[in-house]
């Protein structure tokens, strides 16, 4: 595999609105009409980089649809895409049931094409109706292997109640440069306990059972 993407997503969601989303079926993709606005932008100059979504619209498009309408709940989705991380270490499910705050990071999503981030991203997009009146976000982002100034995001969903959209780097500078900060620190974090610690030897919790205990 060449070198992954880093997903994350924080979901301010009460325990009753959490239960309610995981068990939902998935929303169809093509309700989502600004998902082409996710193009691989540049957090510096605000140009086209990474993998334009116009290299592979058709192609992943169709295989997201095809996974989303295979009757699964979100879920047993959210599980087949923790599992895609190397190794498990390397993803993490949080729940801060006192704050309703769902946190979501796998380092190691595919990216020999667009359909694992666009799925992860479908994903949580649908959990907008379920969130409180802080919303919540969502980031894919070049992390792992280059240098702090070499990192672009791929994309920034930002969710309210009202539904959720996909952020531009210019037009909506201040709210995509605070999602992609939160997501980098989550994305540091993840995997790493001690300075000792190596995710390929991991001891601790394991993503999808945290996942299943929600």
């Amino acid at each position: 595999m060449s070198e992954p993407y880093c997903a994350m997503a924080r979901l301010h969601l009460e325990p009753a609105a959490l239960g309610r989303y995981l068990a939902a079926a998935p929303r169809p993709l093509a309700e989502w009409a600004d998902r082409a606005g996710l193009t691989g932008w540049h957090d510096r100059r605000g140009e086209d980089g990474g993998l334009p979504w116009s290299l592979h619209p058709g192609p992943d498009e169709e295989t997201v649809a095809r996974w989303l309408a295979d009757g699964d709940d979100h879920r047993a989705q959210l599980r087949a895409f923790l599992r895609t991380a190397e190794e498990p270490g390397l993803a993490r499910v949080d729940y801060d049931a006192g704050r309703g705050v769902l946190t979501v990071v796998n380092l190691t999503v595919h990216r020999e094409s667009f359909r694992d981030p666009l799925w992860f991203l479908a994903l949580v997009r649908a959990a907008a109706p379920e969130t409180g009146p802080a919303g919540g976000f969502a980031v894919v982002r070049d992390h792992i292997w280059p240098g702090p100034r070499d990192r672009y995001t791929l994309g920034v969903l930002a969710l309210a109640p009202a539904g959720a959209r996909v952020l531009h780097p210019v037009a909506d500078a201040a709210a995509y440069a605070a999602a992609v900060r939160a997501a980098d620190a989550e994305f540091e974090a993840t995997g790493q306990v001690g300075e000792d610690d190596d995710p390929e030897e991991w001891n601790g919790p394991d993503p999808v059972e945290a996942l299943d205990r929600l």
